[in-house]
C-alpha cells in the first residue's frame, strides 16, 4: 500500500528505478508519477526491454510480453 493509501501497481519484477532504492517514503515509484525517474530493465539493462518497447512503471505491468510476477504476487493468477 503507497502512503496515499491507493493500492501500489504490480510491475515486472525486472524493473528497476534508483527510486527504487530510497526510503519508505518514496515507496509509490510503481505509479510512475514523478517525471525525473529513470527506469531500466534488468534483463536488457537498458532503458527498453527484451520486446524492444520502452520500459516504465505505465508499460511494465501485466500483459506485456516479457512481464515477470513479482515475488511478493507469484501466488496471485496471472489474468
Amino acid at each position: 500500500m503507497s502512503e496515499q493509501g491507493k493500492p501500489l501497481p504490480v510491475v515486472c519484477r525486472l524493473l528497476r528505478t534508483k527510486a527504487a532504492f530510497g526510503s519508505e517514503q518514496h515507496a509509490s515509484w510503481q505509479h510512475g508519477d514523478s517525471n525525473t525517474d529513470v527506469f531500466w530493465c534488468l534483463n536488457t539493462m537498458e532503458v527498453f526491454g527484451p520486446d524492444e518497447g520502452f520500459v516504465h512503471a505505465h508499460q511494465c505491468r501485466r500483459g506485456r510480453a516479457c512481464f515477470q510476477v513479482p515475488a511478493e504476487h507469484d501466488d496471485e493468477p496471472v489474468a
